[in-house]
C-alpha cells in the first residue's frame, strides 16, 4: 500500500497509461456487518444494488427514512436522501488491456470514508482510514489478464471523525473521489515535488524514483517545462543508476508569476526511460509565488497584499459527499472572483484535490484545516458536540493525516495556507502535536503559512 497517488489530475502527460473504474459500481448495504464472515469480497452474485462513483450512498438514496445526528450541537434533522451508518460494501469487475501484460500494474482510489477495506479477486489488500489521503495498492501479481478482475470495498463508520467537518452535513458514506488503474515499468516515479523559487527563477525539484528490479538500470529522466502557451522553455536529462530521492534545479528564465490577478501556470513533465520504451509519464502544473510577511503585512511575491476573504463549510447540496466536479467548481469558484475574493477559508475541512486545481487555474488563496475544537478538545460547554472525547492515538492520526494532505498539495499554488483547528479553546492537550504540525508543514513545503487557530480562545504556545 502506498499513500499520495496521483488520482484525477488536472493534467496527464500523453504518455501516461492509466484506466478510469469511474462510473456505475454493484453496491449493498451491510446493517448486519455480516459481509466478511459470507465472504461477499469473493461473490459477485451478493451486490444486488447499483450506485455511482465516486459519490456517496446516501446522497444516492441508500439507507432509511430516519433522520441523522449532526456532528455540531447534535442537531437531529434529515439532510440526504436517505440516512445510514454502519457498513456498505462497493465491487466492479473489470478486464486489464493486454499490452499491459509483463508491466506494473496499480489499483488506485482517490478517496473513501470513513474507513475502506480493498479485495481483489478474492484477496485482501489492506485498509485506509485517511479520509483527505489517497492510497494505491501494487496489484501486478494479482491480476488476470484473461478473465474479468473483480475489486471490492468494504466502507465502515470506523475514525469517521478523522473527516472532520466533512460530517458537517450529516453523516455520509462512499468511495467520493475517482478510482484509476495505472500501468508503468520496472522503474516509475513514486513523487514528484516542485519547488517554484521566485528569488533565484528556478524550480527545485525532488523527483522519488520507485523500482521493482534492478536490472532496469540505468534508465533516463527527461523533465521539461512548458509555458502557458504550451512553448518549451526549459528541460535537463540526467541518467539515473538507482532508485531513491533525485534533486534537481532548473532555471527558468524571466518567470511569469503566479498571483491571484494574473494566475500563471507552468506546466512540467517527467518520463523515465528505458532506450525508446517509457517506463512512466506524469505532467503537473506549478505557479511561481513567493507568500512572506513584513511586520503585521502579508506580502505575495515581494508586494503588500491585501486579503479579501471569504468562508466554505462542507455542505455539497450536489453531491452531499466533497464534490470532485471541476466544471462545478468553475462556476463556483469563478463567480467569487468576480465579486471580488481573493481568499477562501475552508473551514475545519481540507477540499478535494480537484478543488484546488480549479483555484490554481482562476487564482483563488485557500486555506485548508485539519482540526477543530471537538477533534482536539471533545465536548465543551459551549459547544454540544456529538464527538467522542480524543483519545491521544486520535491526536497522532490526524497529525499524520496532516503531513500526507499538505504532501496530497503541495505543488498547487493555491495551497499556500494551512491552519490548525477551529474555535480552539484551552481544554486541550494539543499544542505539543500542534508544533510538530507546524515544523513538518514547514519542512514539506517551505513557503506555505501555517495558522495557530481560527477563532476561538489563543493560547500563548511555547515550543
Amino acid at each position: 500500500m502506498k499513500l499520495n497517488v496521483r488520482v484525477n489530475p488536472a493534467v496527464r502527460h500523453p504518455e501516461e497509461r492509466f484506466l478510469d473504474l469511474d462510473g456505475i459500481w454493484q453496491f449493498r448495504l451491510d446493517p448486519g456487518d455480516e459481509g466478511v464472515k459470507q465472504k461477499w469480497f469473493n461473490n459477485a452474485v451478493v451486490f444486488t444494488e447499483k450506485v455511482s462513483v465516486p459519490g456517496c450512498w446516501q446522497g444516492q438514496g441508500f439507507g432509511n427514512e430516519g433522520n441523522d445526528n449532526v456532528w455540531d450541537f447534535e442537531i437531529e434533522t434529515r439532510i440526504f436522501r436517505k440516512t445510514y451508518e454502519g457498513t456498505g460494501w462497493y465491487a466492479k469487475s473489470f478486464y486489464i488491456p493486454k499490452e499491459w501484460k509483463g508491466k506494473k500494474i496499480w489499483l488506485n482510489f482517490g478517496g473513501v470514508h470513513p474507513r475502506g477495506y480493498f479485495y481483489l479477486n478474492g484477496r485482501y489488500l489492506g485498509f485506509h482510514s485517511f479520509p483527505f489521503v489517497p492510497v494505491g495498492f501494487d496489484i501486478t501479481d494479482k491480476v488476470s489478464f484473461d478473465t474479468e478482475n473483480f475489486v471490492v470495498v468494504r466502507v465502515t463508520e470506523e475514525d469517521r471523525f478523522l473527516g472532520l467537518a466533512y460530517n458537517w452535513q450529516g453523516r455520509w458514506s462512499g468511495l467520493y473521489r475517482s478510482v484509476e488503474l495505472r500501468s508503468t515499468g520496472d522503474c516509475w516515479i513514486e513523487r514528484f515535488f516542485v519547488y517554484p523559487d521566485v528569488d533565484k527563477k528556478y524550480l527545485k525539484i525532488k523527483l522519488e524514483v520507485g523500482m521493482s528490479d534492478r536490472k532496469i538500470m540505468p534508465v533516463l529522466l527527461v523533465i521539461s517545462v512548458s509555458s502557458a502557451s504550451g512553448t518549451t522553455i526549459a528541460g535537463i536529462k540526467k541518467k539515473i543508476n538507482n532508485g531513491g530521492l533525485i534533486e534537481l534545479n532548473l532555471p527558468v528564465s524571466s518567470p511569469s508569476l503566479w498571483s491571484p490577478e494574473q494566475p500563471y501556470l507552468y506546466r512540467i513533465e517527467a518520463v523515465l526511460l528505458k532506450d525508446r520504451d517509457v517506463l512512466d509519464a506524469i505532467s503537473e502544473r506549478v505557479g511561481f509565488i513567493k507568500l512572506s510577511v513584513k511586520g503585521k503585512h502579508i506580502l505575495i511575491n515581494g508586494q503588500p497584499y491585501y486579503l479579501r476573504g471569504t468562508g466554505q463549510f462542507a455542505g455539497e447540496p450536489e453531491t452531499g459527499s466533497p464534490d470532485t466536479s471541476r466544471e462545478r467548481w468553475r462556476r463556483k469558484l469563478g463567480t467569487l472572483k468576480e465579486y471580488g475574493y481573493n481568499y477562501v477559508r475552508c473551514q475545519s475541512f481540507v477540499p478535494a484535490p480537484e478543488y484546488y486545481d480549479v483555484a490554481d487555474e482562476v487564482g483563488l488563496l485557500i486555506q485548508g484545516e485539519m482540526g477543530m475544537l471537538g477533534a482536539w478538545g471533545g465536548r465543551s460547554n459551549w459547544h454540544r458536540y456529538s464527538w467522542p472525547t480524543p483519545e491521544p492515538v486520535f491526536y497522532r492520526k490526524l497529525k499524520s493525516q496532516w503531513e500526507h494532505t499538505v504532501i496530497r498539495d503541495i505543488n498547487h499554488p493555491s495551497a499556500n495556507i494551512y491552519c490548525m483547528s477551529n474555535e480552539l479553546m484551552k481544554n486541550t492537550d494539543f499544542p505539543g502535536i500542534a508544533w510538530e504540525c507546524y515544523r513538518n508543514t514547514k519542512r514539506i513545503k517551505p513557503s506555505a503559512f501555517v495558522i495557530w487557530t481560527d477563532g476561538g480562545v489563543p493560547i500563548l504556545m511555547s515550543a
